[in-house]
């Protein structure tokens, strides 16, 4: 209600918003360059866009939100289930950007939209050259096709979805399919994991007795599991509010394919428990190639516990001697000004500057890095050959309508908030 309220305010107090609504035409204005090339050479644009721009941006903010649309969707990646609402909300981000850039501090132009949803996604925003794109995959693999990494990222996969179909209003033929499939999956990988119930850990566990006569009992493998995956893809594909989570299933179903004869049982003796994690981690890991989604989906359960796609603006900024140095500069839009879009932002764009770091920590790690107790990867100290791979600087910037300007630190980094206003 405060933020709200917050808006009215802006929008009664803006007189170029008034002149032209009283005009009866509506707000018709040039929104700017097409292309990110026409954006570089493009002149500032005059007082009279950033007003009829401002106006603009505020009637969006009082659509998305009478539409139930807004950034509180944007920490749980919810679906969406008006596709205007969605276009709004993109006309209103590009429209901000555009915005921003005559604001103090202007961000680097362009500023464009990007969707971190895979490592070559991540690697074009740095600047990643092919040659140490291996070396990011050689780097990543090893740590997040471990077997727990493995089955925790599907069973989020599977979570997230589940989640979002409930939230559904009116559940389609092939939506009601697929939560039974996903419901059928979730259970499978329940029963075969390791019992938490059991009388005795893993490794106490002997070979299972077979008595003579008997045929051994057939294992349970990650067949069944794509076999699930392939017709739960099929289901979700038929709706269009579901694309997001149909693209990441087809991601999983690479690794799957990879490891249909891989036994899936935990509750089995630890030397063959043991021999089976390490067939997954080693089949993974050869055949997930640097563009693979499947990759990424993992790399993000291992750094965050999730595997949402962030939606950030980016730019970039090269400096030093043959542009070495890269300074990113990330960014979220608001259009509420409450603290809980704020904080829903600030992790956001948290977890977007750790990929980035991360990447480019791996795409320049040392040849002597080795894994440390945690299985995660010792890179080069800070400081320790930046003149050879040079330095990374990342920012992260919140612009928003009737946010109040401040700094905040989260997890090490520092956030600036920055207020969408007529200067």
């Amino acid at each position: 209600m405060e933020c709200r309220g917050k808006v009215k305010h802006l929008l009664r107090s803006n007189a170029a918003f008034r002149v032209l609504a009283r005009s009866g035409r509506g707000i018709h204005f040039v929104p700017g360059p097409a292309s990110d090339e026409e954006d570089e050479n493009a002149p500032p644009p005059s007082r009279r866009w950033y007003r009829a721009a401002y106006a603009r941006l505020l009637r969006l903010a009082g659509s998305l939100r009478g539409d139930g649309g807004g950034p509180r969707h944007a920490e749980t990646g919810s679906v969406v289930a008006d596709a205007r609402v969605a276009d709004r909300m993109a006309e209103f981000d590009s429209l901000a950007a555009r915005f921003a850039a005559g604001q103090r501090p202007p961000p680097p132009s362009p500023l464009k939209a990007t969707s971190l949803s895979s490592l070559t996604r991540v690697c074009d925003v740095l600047g990643v050259s092919a040659q140490l794109r291996k070396s990011v995959r050689l780097t990543i693999c090893p740590q997040v096709t471990q077997h727990h990494i493995w089955r925790g990222a599907l069973e989020e996969v599977l979570r997230d979805l589940r989640a979002d179909m409930a939230s559904l209003d009116v559940p389609s033929p092939a939506t009601q399919m697929a939560e039974q499939i996903a419901a059928a999956c979730t259970h499978f990988l329940s029963d075969t994991a390791d019992a938490a119930t059991s009388s005795s850990p893993s490794w106490m566990r002997p070979t299972p007795f077979n008595k003579p006569g008997e045929p051994p009992p057939l294992s349970k493998t990650w067949q069944e599991v794509l076999d699930m995956f392939t017709d739960l893809a099929k289901s979700l594909e038929a709706d269009a509010r579901l694309a997001g989570h149909a693209h990441k299933v087809a991601a999983m179903k690479e690794g799957l394919y990879q490891i249909r004869n891989v036994v899936v049982e935990r509750d089995i003796a630890f030397k063959e428990a043991r021999r089976q994690d390490c067939l997954v981690q080693k089949k993974l890991s050869k055949s997930l190639g640097h563009s693979s989604r499947c990759l990424y989906i993992l790399l993000l359960f291992y750094l965050y516990g999730t595997v949402r796609d962030v939606e950030v603006h980016a730019g970039k900024h090269l400096s030093g001697k043959g542009g070495k140095n890269v300074n990113i500069y990330a960014v979220k839009f608001l259009i509420d000004g409450d603290e809980s879009a704020v904080r829903s932002a600030v992790k956001q764009l948290s977890r977007a500057l750790g990929v980035f770091r991360f990447v480019w920590e791996a795409a320049h790690a040392d040849n002597g890095d080795h894994a440390n107790d945690n299985g995660k990867v010792a890179m080069a100290k800070k400081g320790h050959g930046d003149d050879a791979k040079g330095l990374l600087k990342l920012q992260g910037h919140i612009w928003g309508l009737g946010v109040e300007e401040k700094e905040v630190t989260y997890r090490g980094d520092v956030f600036h908030v920055h207020q969408i206003q007529l200067l």
